[in-house]
């Protein structure tokens, strides 16, 4: 551990809640974004990353980090989102794939690439509740519109609507950014036919 993550550390565990909150506000975007790629759930991904905080907090005199907190942290993240989707049943294979990913390093310039993407499952995670069903099974899993009206038992047509509304919404966010390249990545995969 370096010797800004031992102060802060030892500040930490001594229960210096300004010390703990600076750090917090400071890094919570990275845990949250990176939360938000495993579970592709907003709201989820900042339970978690509140969760490992409060967790933190509390036992803070009795966590032994070796590498630097702001790992360890990362670290515990992953964990959690891992946690909640095995709650989920996922596919053990996939659980693993995701536990080996490298740790990614966010460039400064970034961040407003990441904010985006942030805003952008915001976005999708305040939909109604069908309409996010809908678009999330057409978007993240791949489903076509006709088997998304089988399994849900509506029409293609409300399938449709579901879809053109999500996507209206999307737009919304989209409309006034001015990050060029992640935009055409975006419109590739959310605004795809």
């Amino acid at each position: 551990m370096n010797p800004n993550d031992e102060h802060i550390w030892g500040s930490i565990q001594r229960k210096d809640g300004p010390a703990f909150e600076n750090f917090y506000k400071e890094h919570y975007k990275l845990f949250f974004l990176t939360a938000c790629g495993y579970l592709k759930d907003a709201r989820l991904a900042q339970e978690v990353v509140n969760d490992v905080f409060v967790k933190i907090w509390q036992e803070a005199e009795t966590i032994n980090i070796q590498t630097s907190l702001k790992s360890y942290i990362y670290r515990s993240v992953i964990n959690r989102c891992l946690n909640e989707l095995d709650k989920g049943k996922r596919d053990k294979q996939h659980l693993s794939e995701l536990a080996h990913r490298p740790e990614p390093y966010v460039e400064p310039q970034n961040m407003e690439d990441t904010e985006l993407k942030a805003r952008l499952y915001r976005a999708i995670d305040e939909l109604p509740e069908q309409c996010r069903k809908v678009f999330m099974m057409s978007r993240f899993d791949g489903l076509k519109q006709q088997e998304i009206a089988n399994l849900l038992g509506i029409s293609i047509k409300t399938v449709k609507n579901h879809i053109t509304h999500a996507l209206k919404l999307l737009h919304k966010v989209l409309r006034d950014w001015h990050s060029l390249p992640l935009w055409i990545g975006v419109i590739k995969y959310f605004f795809r036919s």
